[in-house]
């Protein structure tokens, strides 16, 4: 659980840094200032900040947070019963015959051997589910950029995060972070509030 950021930051990254293509001469508006290397006009999306500001991630992170404590908790009343049963067992064991203690401690085993198994079950399953929310998150991403562009006709978004990356430096007159930001907080309120709606 403590190295979701980081794995969040690598879909970030991925899902930021990618080629934006028009031959449209529209103008622009919407995500704001652009530069011009050899005539392609660039932005970028400081990855760093749309972790810490987009509210998707924030209350996903928070989810998978609460599903990470629920399922320690879980496993943790697991062992501690299967650990007093074997103490009880420990506690009679001068009164049980060769047979009984044989049975108990297969059974105890077996026991084991579920709980394990179970841990693994429920360990992939959060996996599974944290790997589909970074694909929805991708797709969030990607989409609102996409669809922003169509009026942009921006030909690069880069991502960029201080914490490592390719792009060693980015202007911060390109930087449109905060207007990406604050239209995919708009987009989620809004189906956060579809979504009450149809409850």
């Amino acid at each position: 659980m403590k190295n979701l950021p980081y794995a969040w930051l690598g879909v970030l990254t991925i899902a930021i840094a990618f080629l934006f293509y028009q031959n449209s001469d529209s103008a622009s508006a919407g995500l704001g200032a652009s530069t011009a290397a050899d005539g392609r006009r660039i932005v970028f999306v400081n990855s760093d900040s749309l972790l810490t500001n987009y509210q998707f991630y924030k209350d996903a992170q928070k989810e998978f947070e609460n599903k990470g404590y629920r399922l320690q908790v879980d496993l943790g009343q697991k062992e501690q019963s299967l650990q007093a049963e074997l103490q009880a067992i420990q506690q009679r064991a001068s009164a049980m015959t060769q047979a009984e203690l044989q049975a108990a401690d297969m059974t105890l085993k077996k026991k084991g051997a579920e709980l394990q198994q179970y841990s693994q079950q429920k360990q992939a399953e959060l996996g599974q589910e944290q790997a589909k929310k970074n694909e929805e998150l991708y797709n969030n991403i990607r989409d609102y950029i996409a669809k922003t562009n169509k009026a942009n006709k921006y030909e690069f978004v880069l991502g960029y995060s201080k914490v490592g990356g390719g792009i060693l430096f980015a202007d911060a007159s390109v930087d449109v972070t905060n207007k990406i930001i604050e239209g995919l907080n708009k987009e989620y309120a809004a189906t956060k509030g579809d979504k009450k709606e149809d409850k």
